[in-house]
């Protein structure tokens, strides 16, 4: 199996392997560079401006700061593309436009409630009156637009080339994303914390919705993206893209932590010292990212090996699955004393969670089982989430209603749901391989399989979209009703439940049956909400979304076992 030019960097290789410092820079590039060094400006002098009306300032001079971090990846691309390394020049700039709208996200908060955003290094109020935002949070959105932007440019500045000349080791690739995962755990944490009262940090999950958007933003663009850029063929550009991952992510972490140390009332956290380690991490393997493999030719690369990238996404899956055990035996909550811990029926979910995790990433371990449960972690992960949701509601409701700590298992189910999305990844990254040498030009719908799936994804809206449980005086968590933390999970659920119907009529028969039979298994833990959760409910009774959910299982079943007699073997 041959490397494909499937990444932007193709074309950098030679350039990277003899750089030509006098030569001339394509122009997209150059516009590239001068966008993001403009959006570093943005970022950094915003806060100069003042971001409210009335002016309140930040708690320290901190823009100096944060100019720096903010100019630290188009700097390097710049340095890097006067060397002639016009890839990794270009690499560097996809980090931080990843990671932008997560920023921006967060940023917004400055919008919505400038009180609630704890941003020490760009503001502290000091009133409880209603603030206005100010030119200096348009500077401030603007600039993550432009590093958007920049990434774009960068990309398509360097165009498609021929093959790279390096390959990549699937350790390298596990460990890239085992520093995203603690990049992502760390962006959820609380930044720092505090007691001044008008400096209220909250960990992503449980504070405003705007600042839980953001958050969930930058949890998923980290791993993702490093492990994309880790995975390119192209050694340049994959060593740039780390470093440019490095740098943005320096500038979700560092301020924090230079506000803990300056700052009397403000101490630190462990979420920023975990993105800092990532950080680090990432620096440390864009070294041997770097690394072309002496003595082959590019028509020797190869990919990371199937079998590794199947394994590793099994143990991730093993760790999700025994994770989501031990959240829903640990205790979620701890409250105070004579008051009811409102977590224990929610957190039955996580048993069937857990075990279906545990179950594939054990089956992936077996040879003869791999390659069809593959594309079913694809789709089951997501019953992580969406059992861990309605405990991270209940959980978040008792420490702000009723002034409770969260427990280990709390930790353990949040922790629970990146490890479960990274084994998505990389199952799916698995899955980029394997297709690699199949046939895609006679991809065709097949109507035995298609009727049905879009049947099932009917049923499957019903089954997410209404309430498995009914009862007098309650109101169940929806999608379209009392949206809240656990609607959250409902939604990533029916997104992968509509996913796999729609992609099934065009895999091949096997992939079909497997993708269809994860869906039936997402919607039988949604099915299991009721007879595992309704004694907490006195009068409860079976709600629509039960039936829904019930009939979909069972058209799903039939469809997958339809898909897998489907002859021929088609992508």
């Amino acid at each position: 199996m041959t490397a494909r030019p499937d990444h932007p960097s193709g074309g950098s290789s030679a350039l990277a392997a003899n750089p030509q410092p006098d030569l001339d820079l394509p122009m997209r590039l150059r516009v590239a560079i001068v966008v993001a060094a403009a959006g570093a400006l943005f970022v950094g002098l915003g806060p100069l401006l003042g971001l409210v009306e009335p002016g309140a300032s930040a708690a320290f001079l901190a823009w100096p700061l944060l100019l720096a971090l903010s100019l630290l990846a188009p700097a390097l691309a710049f340095v890097f593309a006067k060397r002639g390394r016009l890839g990794t020049a270009a690499a560097v700039l996809v980090g931080p436009a990843a990671l932008a709208p997560g920023r921006l996200v967060l940023d917004l908060q400055f919008v919505a409630d400038p009180g609630l955003a704890a941003r020490p290094e760009l503001l502290r109020v000091e009133t409880l009156d209603v603030l206005a935002p100010s030119a200096g949070v348009w500077l401030l959105l603007a600039g993550h637009v432009a590093a958007i932007g920049a990434g774009v440019l960068a990309v398509r500045g360097i165009g498609h080339g021929d093959e790279g000349t390096g390959s990549h080791r699937q350790g390298l690739l596990t460990l890239v994303l085992c520093a995203g995962v603690i990049a992502a755990v760390g962006v959820l944490m609380a930044p720092f914390a505090s007691e001044d009262p008008y400096l209220l940090p909250h960990p992503a999950l449980d504070g405003p919705v705007v600042l839980l958007i953001g958050g969930i933003l930058l949890a998923v663009a980290a791993p993702s993206t490093a492990g994309f850029l880790a995975g390119s063929t192209d050694p340049e550009f994959a060593r740039g893209g780390l470093l440019g991952m490095a740098a943005a992510l320096a500038c979700v972490a560092v301020p924090p932590l230079v506000s803990a140390a300056v700052l009397d009332q403000v101490q630190l956290a462990w979420g920023p010292v975990l993105v800092v380690v990532a950080v680090i991490a990432l620096v440390v393997l864009a070294v041997p990212a770097g690394r072309a493999d002496s003595g082959e030719s590019a028509d020797d690369l190869r990919l990371p090996a199937l079998t590794r990238l199947i394994t590793a996404s099994s143990v991730l899956a093993l760790v999700a699955g025994a994770l989501a055990l031990l959240a829903a035996a640990a205790p979620q909550v701890e409250m105070p004393f004579g008051l009811r811990d409102p977590s224990p029926y929610p957190a039955r979910l996580l048993w069937p969670a857990g075990f279906l995790l545990v179950a594939l990433g054990i089956g992936l371990l077996l040879p003869r089982l791999a390659g069809w449960l593959r594309p079913m972690l694809t789709v089951v992960w997501v019953v992580i989430p969406f059992a861990a949701a309605g405990v991270l509601d209940a959980v978040f409701t008792a420490v702000q209603a009723a002034d409770a700590s969260a427990g280990i298992g709390a930790w353990a189910a949040g922790i629970a749901v990146l490890f479960a999305a990274s084994a998505a990844i990389v199952a799916a990254i698995a899955g980029a391989v394997e297709r690699d040498d199949v046939d895609l030009t006679e991809m065709a719908m097949h109507r035995m399989v298609l009727v049905p799936s879009l049947l099932a994804l009917l049923l499957g809206a019903g089954a997410f979209s209404l309430p498995v449980l009914t009862a007098p005086d309650y109101t169940a968590p929806g999608v379209f009703t009392a949206f809240g933390t656990t609607s959250w999970g409902l939604v990533i659920a029916l997104a992968a439940v509509v996913g796999a119907a729609v992609l099934a009529p065009m895999c091949r028969p096997p992939r079909a049956a497997a993708l269809l039979c994860a869906a039936a298994l997402v919607v039988a833990v949604r099915v299991l909400e009721f007879p595992l959760t309704a004694e907490r409910l006195p009068e409860s009774e079976p709600g629509l979304g039960l039936w829904f959910g019930a009939a979909c299982v069972v058209v799903l079943l039939g469809t997958s076992v339809a898909a897998a007699r489907v002859p021929g073997d088609r992508q």
